[in-house]
């Protein structure tokens, strides 16, 4: 006795293998742009957090200087956030950015405080995914 044959079974046509391969396609190249997207935001919260804490760090240093007689500390007259002024900016070493603060006198002209403001800018031109990090705050001499 033989085994009985199955007529209706087929395989996929050449159409519906092209149909499915385009499907496939399309759905490789929206993940891979995902992928793209992700690591774009990883790499800006990367910097944002760099950028914050090299912030903190200058308002630390800044806070410890004495507001009579550091030149850094002292009131800007001009705008030094704008550009390198001497005694208003630095270069932290290996850090790839730059900071540039602006004093201005505290709160009711108190001679204890100061506002400062703190921006911080990526040297290279690559880490540039987002704006300058800039963040202003009241520091009291102690």
């Amino acid at each position: 006795m033989s085994a009985p044959r199955l007529r209706d079974q087929r395989g996929f046509t050449l159409l519906e293998a092209l149909i499915a391969t385009v499907v496939l396609t399309v759905a490789l190249v929206a993940t891979a742009e995902l992928l793209a997207v992700s690591v774009r935001m990883h790499q800006l919260g990367r910097n944002s957090t760099s950028a914050s804490r090299l912030a903190q760090d200058k308002f630390e240093e800044l806070m410890k200087m004495n507001f009579a007689t550091n030149p850094a500390i002292q009131i800007s007259g001009a705008d030094t956030l704008a550009s390198d002024v001497a005694d208003y900016f630095d270069v932290p070493a290996n850090s790839g950015y730059r900071r540039r603060w602006f004093v201005q006198a505290g709160p009711n002209a108190n001679p204890r405080l100061r506002t400062v403001t703190v921006r911080v800018i990526p040297d290279n031109p690559d880490m540039r995914v987002g704006a300058d990090f800039t963040v202003t705050t009241v520091l009291r001499r102690w």
